[in-house]
């Protein structure tokens, strides 16, 4: 099975993708889909983990532990996102308004703080979803079909791209827990080097070669699968991936916003030197993150609400 290790060097490979893939795009001009399997690899780890949550202890499909999963993605977001209006503010590229605090707090559907937070909204409709699904249906195979049939009303009435996009992500790993043991198999049969040979011919042809959206969503699925199932035979430890993992989240509230929102902070500069700025800006942040953490966390207000 996917152990915890596994999935924490999972998420700091995705974590990795998806800010390569924006330093790519935004930074190189480089059209890319890279950021794309690191997505995937998230929604695949989000949908196996909910699954072996609630298999593990069937209270986890009911409301309010769907509940607290929600408020260890709200929070964060919130105290973020404050963070980057005052950022904002201070580079007097954003005129605050109660309306703009308030968008900017529930999801920022006008991408007026940060275009890349789309994928929270996202996450927690697929949380709530999940949690409806696992409580009505009977068996393993009533809940998957119910997942790929959420899927294909996203790609087919909901009007975002990145959520049909992404549509088949986390039911994917829905099915890779409820049938692990056949996965597991298959996986078995082939070196674990090959997938990670795959993986780099789809990775690269994601950028050379795939530019619809059409052919990105398989081509960039596929790959998150396959850089999976190298993880899962041949990397059993890793502690930098791991750190990264544990962290992903917090690396990704920040990376981009240090992109989209601030771009003109690139214009005077080499794409070089540009490179070394957004590290250094990345970095930086998210140090003051994890001290900022570190203090908010002294309060048990805070902890309780943040943590429990």
């Amino acid at each position: 099975m996917l152990t915890k290790t596994h999935t924490n060097i999972g998420k700091g490979i995705a974590i990795l993708l998806v800010i390569f893939g924006h330093i790519l795009l935004e930074l190189f001009h480089v059209h890319t889909f890279i950021q794309s399997i690191g997505v995937f690899l998230f929604l695949i780890l989000s949908g196996y983990g909910i699954t072996a949550s609630v298999n593990s202890n069937p209270e986890n499909k009911k409301w309010f532990a769907r509940l607290k999963r929600m408020k260890k993605i709200m929070v964060p977001y919130w105290l973020v996102t404050i963070c980057k209006i005052i950022a904002l503010m201070l580079l007097g590229v954003l005129s605050v308004s109660v309306a703009v605090i308030a968008e900017a707090l529930f999801f920022d559907m006008n991408k007026t703080i940060d275009a890349t937070m789309w994928f929270i909204l996202y996450i927690i409709v697929w949380y709530i979803t999940g949690s409806i699904i696992f409580s009505v249906a009977k068996n393993k195979m009533q809940a998957i079909i119910l997942f790929f049939l959420v899927a294909s009303i996203f790609i087919v009435f909901v009007d975002l791209p990145n959520w049909a996009f992404y549509a088949f992500g986390l039911p994917i790993g829905v099915l890779w827990n409820s049938y692990e043991h056949v996965f597991l198999r298959i996986i078995q049969k082939i070196s674990g080097w090959l997938y990670l040979a795959l993986f780099l011919a789809l990775a690269t042809a994601s950028t050379s070669i795939v530019h619809s959206f059409k052919t990105a969503m398989p081509t960039t699925l596929l790959a998150a699968l396959l850089i999976l199932c190298f993880v899962y035979k041949v990397v059993a430890h890793n502690s930098i991936l791991e750190y990264l993992g544990k962290n992903s989240y917090e690396l990704y509230l920040i990376e981009g916003f240090w992109l989209y929102s601030t771009g003109f902070i690139y214009d005077r500069y080499s794409e070089f030197i540009n490179l070394f700025l957004y590290l250094g800006l990345l970095t930086g942040s998210y140090l003051l993150w994890v001290v900022a953490r570190k203090f908010l966390l002294q309060s048990k207000t805070i902890q309780d609400l943040w943590t429990t």
